[in-house]
Parts: structure tokens; sequence; C-alpha cells
């Protein structure tokens, strides 16, 4: 309709809360169900009259590998923002671990410091639901404590 980002004309829009807890994979897999029934509704009749987008327009950089990687020294909302996003990662024992739920919970802990569910960040601690170890499938972040064995003091990097 317009060669621009963001400038041509609406047709219809819809709003959609974010839940609290909600990763951005799931917010898009949402939006593209609302979207799709929104543009099939669309084009069972004539087109109603479009108004003109209001607002700046808005450009949202791709996100690369490296800045998905958590840094614990972030304060456990920061963490658990970026793992809302889908993709963080962290290291433990040299080896890549996808952070895929977790979230802020009360207690202690240095930063990376972790039981295998409970880290410590740079303010508060972060509880892991569900991780994804290197080469291997999602699983809960229990089990994957339970088979990785860890000791006392050991921390993600």
């Amino acid at each position: 309709l317009e060669e621009g980002l963001d400038t041509g004309p609406v047709y219809a829009e819809q709003r959609l809360a974010i839940g609290p807890e909600e990763t951005a994979p799931e917010l898009r897999s949402r939006l593209v169900e609302l979207g799709t029934a929104m543009l099939v509704d669309l084009l069972r009749a004539p087109l109603p009259v479009a108004r003109p987008q209001q607002g700046e327009t808005t450009y949202a950089a791709k996100v690369e590998p490296s800045e998905l990687r958590i840094d614990w020294t972030r304060t456990a909302d920061e963490v658990h923002r970026l793992v809302r996003l889908g993709q963080a990662w962290t290291t433990f024992r040299d080896a890549r671990l996808r952070i895929l739920r977790a979230r802020a919970a009360p207690g202690i802990a240095l930063p990376g410091e972790t039981d295998g569910v409970i880290v410590g960040t740079g303010s508060g601690v972060l509880e892991l639901d569900e991780v994804q170890p290197e080469g291997k499938g999602r699983q809960p972040a229990a089990a994957w404590r339970n088979g990785a064995r860890i000791q006392p003091g050991e921390r993600f990097v």
C-alpha cells in the first residue's frame, strides 16, 4: 500500500493484553491467530474505510544471539524479561544451557550461583521452571538439576 515501514492505512485493530509470564513465542502465536481471524473477517466483505496510522514509526532491530546471553549481575526482573524474549542462554560446565521459563522469586544468592533451580542475580533470585541443555530437549529445571548433580557453589557463567 505504501513503501514506508508502518505507514500504510489501518483497516482494523484489536488490543491484546500480554500476560506477566507470557513469552514472546507465546505472544507471537496468539497474534498470528488473532491477525488471521481479523484478516479473514475483513476479506469476507468490502473493505471498510481505512484510517491513517497514528504515532511515531517504530523499528525493532533483530536481536543477536550474543544479546540473549544472560548476565547474572543484572536484577532478577531484568533477567526474567530476557528469558521471556525466548532463546536466553547461559553456560554451565562449559556447555550452553537455554533458560526457557523462569520467574523472579524471593531469596538471596550470589550472581550466577545455582542449585539448578534457584539462581542468584545482581538483585534477587530467579526460579527456573524449564531449561534446554545443549544438544538435548526441553525439560523441567528440577529434572535437569537431578541429572547434573550440581555441587554447592557451582555457577552459571
